[in-house]
This record gives structure tokens, sequence and C-alpha cells, in this order.
């Protein structure tokens, strides 16, 4: 993507976004990236790796059931993904802020 196809930072929230899924039916690392392409108007190929911020198979263990079904557990995990502050709750609560000076998705040099 060149950088005249990027979001322009009108496109881009500037308040968080809250969703809930239910992690029996969305792996939490899908949901991040699926999530942050709407948000971004990007397709997800063009977003970076979400392992380069996280380690997805990491994430989705801690975050997905049987944790998610334990309502004495409060489990969240907070990380930057291309240009978002994500958290991820155990109870599919999920959130999205714009991070400040980071790309949206990818750009070819």
């Amino acid at each position: 993507m060149s950088d005249e196809e990027s979001p322009s930072s009108d496109a881009i929230p500037h308040e968080a976004i809250q969703t809930q899924y239910e992690w029996s039916a969305i792996e939490p690392s899908t949901a991040v990236v699926e999530t942050v392409a709407q948000v971004a108007h990007c397709d997800q190929q063009e977003l970076s790796p979400l392992y380069e911020c996280i380690d997805p198979d990491a994430l989705d263990a801690i975050i997905a059931p049987p944790l998610a079904q334990n309502t004495d557990t409060t489990v969240s995990i907070s990380f930057t993904y291309t240009g978002y502050s994500v958290t991820v709750q155990h109870w599919r609560a999920f959130t999205l802020l714009p991070a400040n000076n980071s790309r949206c998705c990818r750009t070819e040099d």
C-alpha cells in the first residue's frame, strides 16, 4: 500500500472503540486483526503481522476459554498494534484506541 492509499487521519477514529466477541466462536488474535483492519479501512493483508507485536498463540491461550468462563478471574492484555492501543479482556470485551505516531497499515518502500 502506498502512502497515498493509507487512511487519512480523518478516517481514523480518535475515540476508543469497544466491541464484544464470544471467544468460543472467534480467537482473540483473529478478532484483533479483523477489527483493526475494519477500523483502519484496510485489508487484513495490508496490516503488519500480529506476531510482530504479540504472540498470537499466547494471546489466544491466555484469553480464550476455559479462562473466559471463569468469572472469578480477571485478565486483560494490552499492547500496541499497527497504530492502535489494543486491550483484550477475558470477559469478551475488546477496546481499540488510536496510539500516537504509529502507522495503521504497512507501506511498501
